[in-house]
């Protein structure tokens, strides 16, 4: 099934829970039956800000609207609190987990951290990441040419999944994992197809190709670099959006 629900943040305004599910709905059809169908149809909601930061989910309203019972929600909640997309609070159910400026900052430390040793790792091995990367490249063009944000930044952070995995560590990459979930609203947040760093690719390849000759601190130079500039645009914008709330009020 396609989720995709691609909603910015100049063009985005807070929902109603009966908007929400109403939007999910509209995007998924009448009825979801399968618990996985459950999860990815809110993650993605959350992951595109159909439903916003801050927004309480009412369980009931939604699984009636999805058709399903409210067990599958349940457990849907359960792994998108476990991912930091929502938090769950006694007599109010679900949060969707506000953006911060302090915890967008330390989530990218974490990253920085957690890639930085992948990368160490998968230069130590000579991992031959550049093909893939280039086929991903071409791919990406194509959804940049389609304006679909939700493939471009899915791209993105496969890529940087990929690292992790050529490690052959399962602790780096299930370390990573639990974290792309974060990052991917975070930039979905933040960036529009018009805001979306055209260079990315072309840093992704150069990233591949110190990997695979096995230059490890150059590889490390150019990740620092890479996620560094992201976590920046993201904070910025952020300050942006917080200066137009607060003229707007």
């Amino acid at each position: 099934m396609n989720y995709h629900l691609t909603v910015s943040l100049r063009q985005s305004t807070i929902l109603s829970n009966r908007e929400i599910v109403y939007t999910l709905t509209a995007v998924l059809g009448a009825s979801i039956t399968r618990q996985e169908e459950v999860l990815d149809a809110v993650r993605t909601a959350i992951l595109t800000c159909a439903i916003e930061p801050g927004t309480r989910i009412v369980q009931e309203e939604l699984a009636a609207r999805l058709g399903v019972s409210r067990i599958p929600l349940r457990e849907a909640f359960r792994t998108l609190h476990a991912e930091g997309l929502i938090t769950l609070e006694p007599n109010r159910g679900a949060i969707c987990r506000p953006l911060e400026a302090k915890d967008l900052a330390d989530l990218y430390d974490v990253r920085l951290t957690l890639e930085t040793l992948a990368v160490r790792t998968a230069a130590s091995r000579f991992v031959n990441l550049e093909a893939a990367t280039n086929i991903s490249r071409i791919a990406a063009a194509a959804a940049a040419s389609r304006r679909d944000l939700f493939t471009l930044i899915a791209l993105d952070c496969d890529f940087h999944a990929a690292i992790a995995r050529s490690t052959g560590n399962a602790h780096i990459v299930a370390s990573l994992g639990g974290y792309w979930s974060q990052i991917k609203r975070a930039m979905h947040v933040f960036f529009t197809i018009e805001r979306y760093p055209g260079n990315i690719w072309v840093e992704h390849v150069a990233l591949a190709r110190a990997i695979g000759v096995g230059d490890a601190d150059l590889a490390v130079s150019l990740l620092e670099r890479h996620i560094l500039a992201s976590r920046n645009a993201i904070l910025h914008r952020l300050k942006e959006a917080n200066l137009e709330r607060a003229i707007t009020r």
